[in-house]
């Protein structure tokens, strides 16, 4: 039905028309903020969670600033830190060097005197924003209520307590390399040592006393075991040789052929069968054989040098040296042959040989002892071997003693300490420690062995060397102070100012480390920081941006049902025209 008092195809259309114009203007916002959520009204949940998240962003990326600003804090710190400790091994090597003999100390110490001002100009240098962590100001140094700055880390956001700004704490006791107050690592070293009580000047040295003579030379011995009964026929015998003394290459020894034969055998038993039925009947006829042959030795049924009978099966030979003073000299047996049946010779082919072994003499080691700081500190001893008409004398120093031990204060405080001391000054006696006795034997890869081998010790001479009484106490020392080292300071101990440098060096790596480690948590904290910017970010599109493909989309269709709207209300206008011109 057509009206026209109503066109309502012209109020469809229009209406249509207002609904486009509403979706266009809706889309084409969309499009030119790219925002699907702009406002409360849009969506009042995504808004107020993207505008939250959006707030929180703004504050990650100012700890992310921060981080900067504390990692170059950090950075500057770490690099003077480091320049230091190569300064200080600089400074270390310099202090080493001025312990040799006959260096310029005051030259070193001018070298020296560079390397602390540089010391301090790093440290002064070391600053970024205003805050210097090498060169502080702090009242109480150790006071964690006064030596604490802190590093801006990370911002939170937790359900139960709001939000949070964390930040890490720097100790600056750790790095502070000088502090107004003192207390800083280049100030305040301290040192453990090992300090002795000295008692008043000694008896002798450690036991070694006047007379020091060895009275109980080891014999040069062989034995053997004997093998069992056995008769020796008109016809049979045992050869062998006895060689007395050889040390080579100082003597070839003598050679003695001894024989066996069942004549000797009866006359040494009393017997007419020449049997040998027990090992007492082999220790006479030995020592017949022996006699016979002109041995210069003797023999024994027990192991320890004593000629008489026992009951066992070890039989010892021994030399009994005819030559002064006749103590200490070699014997082997050798050359074993016999006409028995298997070469039997009672044991004798497998004889053991104990050879040209020195005698030995030992002294209670009584106390350490410690050199002074004199060029006359030292003691003194005369070696002799009577029977070779030798003697040497020899003398003990400070220096001596350090260079045995490796140390620098002159002490010899034990038993292995006075050992280790003698064997590095004389050539000719070996020293050893045992159950606290000084155990002193020749040399036996040199001449005095065998026959040569009795010595004495004397004429001991003992020159301002103090008695240890206690060297087990251990004392710290404080108060080194980095800019006072002074190496021509005639009460300067060098070796005190380089463990106390070793110290505070150490002090300073460790600072270092601090630093170090500081720097790796804040470079990840750094890199974490800009990934949660990003994630953020990522979160929020997802929540409020708009789809623009989609947008442009439907931006396009709306304008063309806009046209179409438009042209359908034009359409509905004029249908009353055409029907008003039927009245005309």
């Amino acid at each position: 039905m057509t009206s026209i008092l109503s066109n309502t195809a012209s109020m469809a259309a229009l209406q249509t028309l207002r609904s486009l114009s509403a979706s266009l203007q809706t889309t084409q916002s969309q499009a030119s903020s790219g925002l699907r959520v702009a406002s409360a009204s849009d969506n009042a949940a995504y808004w107020s969670i993207s505008t939250t998240m959006s707030s929180d962003r703004r504050a990650v990326s100012a700890i992310s600033d921060a981080l900067g600003l504390g990692a170059a804090k950090v950075d500057t710190a770490y690099a003077g830190m480091e320049a230091v400790v190569d300064v200080l091994a600089e400074f270390k090597a310099k202090l080493v060097a001025s312990k040799e003999a006959g260096v310029d100390k005051e030259k070193i110490q001018a070298e020296l005197e560079q390397f602390k001002q540089q010391v301090v100009s790093i440290a002064e240098a070391s600053s970024f924003g205003g805050q210097n962590w090498l060169n502080t100001d702090i009242a109480e140094l150790d006071d964690p209520t006064q030596n604490r700055v802190s590093v801006v880390s990370s911002f939170i956001r937790s359900a139960g307590a709001g939000v949070s700004v964390d930040t890490t704490d720097v100790a600056l006791d750790e790095i502070s390399l000088f502090n107004r107050t003192g207390g800083g690592l280049l100030q305040s070293a301290k040192i453990t040592k090992q300090v002795s009580t000295p008692g008043g000047l000694p008896s002798d040295i450690g036991g070694l006393q006047n007379g020091a003579v060895s009275d109980t030379p080891h014999y040069g011995h062989s034995w053997f075991t004997f093998a069992g009964a056995r008769s020796l026929g008109p016809t049979d015998q045992i050869s062998f040789n006895v060689m007395v003394d050889a040390n080579a290459p100082y003597s070839a020894g003598s050679n003695y052929p001894v024989t066996i034969d069942q004549a000797l055998v009866n006359s040494a038993l009393g017997k007419s069968d020449g049997s040998i039925t027990s090992t007492a009947e082999m220790v006479t006829v030995m020592r017949a054989a022996l006699t016979a042959a002109g041995v210069p030795a003797d023999i024994s049924h027990d192991f320890h040098f004593s000629p008489t009978s026992g009951s066992g099966s070890l039989i010892d030979v021994f030399s009994l040296e005819t030559t002064a003073p006749g103590q200490g000299s070699s014997i082997a047996i050798g050359s074993v042959s016999s006409s028995l049946a298997s070469n039997y010779s009672f044991g004798l082919s497998q004889a053991y040989q104990h050879v040209n072994i020195p005698p030995a003499a030992y002294i209670p080691f009584t106390a350490g002892f410690q050199f002074q700081l004199t060029a006359s500190s030292q003691f003194s001893f005369d070696v002799n071997f009577p029977s070779a008409g030798t003697s040497q004398s020899y003398t003990v120093t400070k220096a001596d003693v350090d260079a045995a031990l490796g140390t620098s204060d002159g002490i010899v405080g034990s038993l292995g300490d006075f050992a280790t001391v003698l064997n590095s000054v004389v050539s000719e006696l070996n020293f050893s420690s045992y159950s606290g006795n000084l155990w002193i034997t020749p040399d036996t890869s040199g001449p005095h062995v065998g026959r040569y081998a009795v010595f004495n010790i004397s004429n001991t001479s003992v020159t301002d060397i103090l008695t240890v009484e206690t060297n087990s106490t251990y004392v710290t020392l404080s108060g080194f102070d980095f800019l006072s080292i002074d190496i021509t300071d005639p009460g300067a101990d060098i070796d005190d100012l380089i463990s106390a440098l070793d110290v505070m060096s150490q002090a300073v790596v460790s600072g270092a480390s601090t630093l170090g480690a500081l720097q790796s948590r804040i470079d990840l904290q750094a890199g974490f920081t800009e990934e949660m910017m990003a994630t953020i970010d990522k979160g929020v599109g997802r929540l409020v941006d708009a789809d623009l493909n989609a947008v442009s989309t439907r931006l396009k269709a709306l304008q063309t049902q806009e046209q179409l709207a438009l042209q359908s209300l034009q359409i509905a206008n004029t249908q009353p025209e055409i029907i008003l011109s039927l009245f005309r």
